[in-house]
């Protein structure tokens, strides 16, 4: 069950049946971004919202109180049927796809739910794909992930992912991507 500390609130549903975690950052100040505003892909006024997707319980209430803490507005989840729901529902910057148990095929078909979504608040949001081996790397790439960690990966690592990926502009991702692969094959 999650623990809310400091600023952290958590989920309004009960994790133990859904899964779900949440730290908010802010929300208690009304930060919510409006849904029926055109987004034009920048995040202001609170930190970044972050979608973490692990079926992991204990690994994702660990990185989600660390990237709380790291300053992101995080929300969790453990089922990747939610994992769109969540998307439509938070409107995050960024999704952190780690399905230990489903693997990197359950993580590529959120990614292609995400990446073929006809709201550009969620199709232009940044993902970070995370997988136990490298050799999936340019796949993941071709596939439209905005960045790959290796499993095991420190904590430093992925936040430095995430504000990669938040920080870079629209117009450069296409050719991120690109040099990615061209660096990797």
């Amino acid at each position: 069950m999650p623990v809310s500390t400091g600023s952290c609130r958590p989920s309004e549903t009960d994790p133990s049946t859904t899964g779900d975690t949440t730290t908010e950052l802010g929300a208690d100040m009304g930060f919510r971004r409006n849904k029926t505003t055109v987004w034009d892909g920048v995040e202001r006024r609170r930190p970044p919202t972050v979608l973490l997707v692990n079926d992991d319980p204990d690994a994702r209430e660990l990185l989600v109180r660390f990237l709380g803490h790291a300053g992101f507005a995080t929300t969790g989840t453990g089922r990747d049927e939610d994992a769109m729901f969540r998307m439509t529902q938070e409107l995050p910057r960024c999704a952190v796809l780690d399905m230990v148990v489903g693997g990197l095929g359950a993580g590529l078909k959120i990614l292609d739910e995400i990446r073929s979504h006809e709201d550009r608040r969620i199709n232009t949001a940044r993902v970070v794909l995370c997988a136990p081996s490298p050799k999936n790397r340019s796949f993941s790439f071709q596939s439209g992930a905005d960045a790959f960690l290796v499993r095991p990966f420190h904590l430093r690592d992925l936040v430095a992912q995430i504000t990669d990926v938040i920080d870079r502009p629209q117009d450069e991702r296409a050719r991120h991507r690109r040099d990615e692969l061209a660096r990797h094959q």
